[in-house]
Order: structure tokens, then C-alpha cells, then sequence
């Protein structure tokens, strides 16, 4: 073999060691875990969420996230992403794997995605800011409210 060929093996070789070492991290998002959502509790309805459909804001170290969210008799219906400033072969597969936990659960009380730490909380944190905005309200009697200038 002569020098240029081995020479041309080992660049080869280290490009595909780094390849791998960068995709490790990503490997579990990408192929996937081997949890079964059988194992995962029902989560029941919450009446305090008022049906319809919610934008859910956040924000990650990556930027802003908004997704839809819609509630419909105290439970989760679907989650969509609106707009993200992530990878988005990654924030896609963790909004999958979220969602699936979160309308099963009817909770965010959900684990992030390893390897994908910053996605998942955005997807967390926005979803969370959905179900604020759905959360009913007491209504505070006439009487007790505050105005300006009192």
C-alpha cells in the first residue's frame, strides 16, 4: 500500500470517528428509546382548563418557541410547533416523543429528552405557558377589585 493510499485511509478514518463522536450525543433523539408508552400513567381531565386552542410561548438558549395547543374537555388534544429557532430534524422528533408522553399523562410533569436538553425544555416551558393561559380563573367579586389611583 503506499504512503498517499494510507495517508487517505487514516483522513478517512478520522472523519468518521469524529462523525460519530458529534452524533453520540444525538443517537438516543435519532433512533429512537426503547420505552413503551404502555408503562406511562393516564393522566385524567383537568377542570380547570378551558377548551380551545392556546399559543404557548418560550424561550431556549437557541430563541424564541411557540406552539399550538388545544384543549378540548380538560385534556391535552394536540400540541403543534409554530415556530422555533432549533435543529429541526432534532425539535421535531422531541416534540413527537414529548407530545406522546403529555396527552398519555395529560401533564407536562414530563422527562426531557436526553441529548436534547434545550429542546425539550422549550417544548416543556411553552406548553407550560399554554396551559396558564387555558387555566380558569375565579372571578374576583366587584367589591374586592383595585383600581388605579386608590
Amino acid at each position: 500500500m503506499s504512503k498517499k493510499t494510507k495517508i487517505t485511509l487514516g483522513i478517512v478514518a478520522g472523519v468518521f470517528a469524529i462523525g460519530l463522536i458529534a452524533f453520540l450525543p444525538f443517537a438516543k433523539v435519532f433512533l429512537g428509546d426503547t420505552a413503551s408508552t404502555a408503562t406511562i400513567p393516564r393522566g385524567g381531565p383537568n377542570p380547570a382548563w378551558q377548551d380551545g386552542i392556546y399559543i404557548g410561548r418560550a424561550v431556549n438558549q437557541r430563541g424564541p418557541v411557540e406552539l399550538e395547543v388545544m384543549f378540548e374537555n380538560g385534556k391535552f388534544h394536540h400540541i403543534k410547533a409554530l415556530s422555533h429557532n432549533d435543529t429541526s430534524l432534532i425539535f421535531d422528533r422531541v416534540l413527537r416523543k414529548l407530545t406522546r408522553v403529555m396527552l398519555i399523562k395529560n401533564s407536562t410533569d414530563v422527562d426531557g429528552i436526553s441529548g436534547a436538553t434545550v429542546s425539550s425544555r422549550g417544548i416543556i416551558d411553552a406548553v407550560n405557558n399554554a396551559v396558564q393561559q387555558a387555566t380558569k380563573t375565579t372571578n374576583v367579586p366587584a367589591s374586592t377589585n383595585v383600581t388605579e389611583g386608590s
